[in-house]
């Protein structure tokens, strides 16, 4: 008898046995398709892999203006096994940790049988205390059509053996904007196309028209307001015209891995857009978690490792504040890269990174940082600019711990650095920045 068995070996399903192991608890892990999931297979870690070396290519091609002069050759082919052997090293050190942990890896594909027992394909059946359900989420693809040699999806997408000449992304959301920036920086002529009007469209206009405007000075083609009338084999019927490219990618979203027979029969609480759960991860059944994609919640890795964590802890009996999604950063890898964290309305500053010395040296300018602060209180932030993703972590810890603007100016940051920059704009919401122009100050 394990007091928790999970099934899913994703982010939030190796965190949380990696935390119940940690204490004490007697755990295995239940995983058909390789550790770590969508995130480290088919997600985040292949396509974070791609965006830098598309990043090198970019500043490869920028160096001739600093007297570098470089000729890049790309060998996709190697390129490619390279990102899979990334994958695989990542994936075999997730099976130390557990290892490590004397957590029970056991492969295979898991059908609940009820609410403390478990049958996996190989023959194994498992009895436990507390079942956590991890199952993740699965590429959407249109109504009407299915992924196959033309119209791709995010996983298969990875497994193509070159890079197509054109390609017409069908999604301007996270998703879609990561890959029309890959393949525009690895050549690929690129258009996007977007039904809403602006890019980005779960967050504020602003962070969408800025992307747009870079992605277009860089080649990409983007139709916002654009929606897809029908699609005959590599052709694209939108607004009454016709968009043709080699290859299609679809990137309007994913769906949650859900098991209905095996929910209704345990009586589960879930919907389409997944197992409902409270900020402790814990179901309508007593003993029965859900984690990460599968959940309604948020489809980030971060947030089901932390999911993940919180669930072992509250079977293990440790009091917890649960989840505060407030605080839940996103950093999207496009070029330049976005970030963004909290409440993004509110009185505002900001700081241009052509104002930063530290941007100047990297020899990449574009892009801003904006902070949102009320009632004294840092509330969001964005950052569009170079190394996005690591900035925002600060504003996500300020937002958490309601620290004051003045609390962020007073720390001192080291120079020259990007985070300097989150200062200034903290700073400038009060209009006390000091590396923008007076002129500017006094307009406000």
């Amino acid at each position: 008898m394990y007091d928790v068995a999970i099934i899913g070996g994703g982010p939030g399903g190796y965190t949380c046995a990696i935390r119940a192991a940690q204490l004490g608890a007697k755990v295995c892990l239940i995983e058909k398709n390789g550790l770590g999931g969508t995130c480290t297979q088919r997600g985040c870690i292949p396509t974070k892999y791609l965006h830098s070396m598309g990043d090198i290519i970019r500043r490869g091609k920028s160096a001739k203006k600093n007297g570098i002069n470089i000729t890049i050759e790309l060998n996709y082919q190697l390129l490619r096994s390279r990102m899979f052997a990334t994958v695989s090293r990542l994936a075999l050190g997730i099976k130390h940790l557990l290892e490590t942990n004397e957590v029970d890896l056991i492969e295979g594909e898991a059908s609940i049988k009820s609410a403390n027992k478990i049958v996996v394909d190989n023959g194994s059946v498992i009895e436990t205390r507390n079942l956590v359900i991890a199952t993740g989420s699965l590429p959407t693809c249109l109504p009407g059509y299915q992924f196959g040699k033309n119209i791709l999806s995010t996983t298969s997408v990875l497994e193509l053996d070159h890079l197509p000449e054109s390609i017409t992304i069908i999604g301007g959301g996270y998703s879609g904007c990561e890959y029309a920036s890959i393949l525009n920086a690895f050549g690929c002529k690129v258009c996007l196309i977007e039904a809403q009007d602006h890019l980005l469209p779960v967050q504020i206009r602003e962070i969408g028209n800025l992307l747009e405007k870079y992605m277009v000075l860089d080649g990409i083609t983007v139709m916002t307001r654009s929606t897809v009338d029908k699609i005959i084999g590599s052709i694209v019927f939108i607004n009454q015209e016709e968009v043709r490219s080699e290859k299609i990618l679809l990137c309007i979203g994913r769906k949650p891995n859900l098991r209905n027979d095996e929910f209704d029969k345990i009586g589960l609480s879930y919907n389409a857009e997944g197992i409902n759960v409270d900020n402790n991860s814990r179901t309508n059944i007593p003993h029965v978690y859900a984690i990460g994609d599968v959940t309604s919640m948020c489809e980030l890795a971060h947030v089901a490792s932390k999911q993940g964590e919180v669930a072992a802890e509250d079977i293990m009996d440790i009091s917890s504040n649960g989840i505060d999604y407030r605080t839940v950063p996103v950093s999207v890898f496009t070029y330049p890269e976005l970030a963004f964290v909290g409440d993004l309305k509110g009185n505002s500053g900001h700081f241009p990174l052509v104002a930063s010395a530290k941007a100047n040296c990297l020899g990449d300018t574009r892009g801003i940082i904006k902070v949102f602060e009320r009632g004294g209180k840092i509330v969001g932030t964005y950052v569009v600019g170079t190394h996005a993703g690591e900035i925002i972590g600060e504003a996500s810890l300020a937002i958490k711990l309601k620290l004051r603007p003045k609390d962020i100016y007073d720390t001192i940051h080291p120079h020259p650095t990007l985070p300097e920059s989150f200062v200034e704009a903290v700073r400038d919401s009060y209009h006390k920045a000091i590396l923008l122009p007076a002129e500017r100050k006094e307009a406000k």
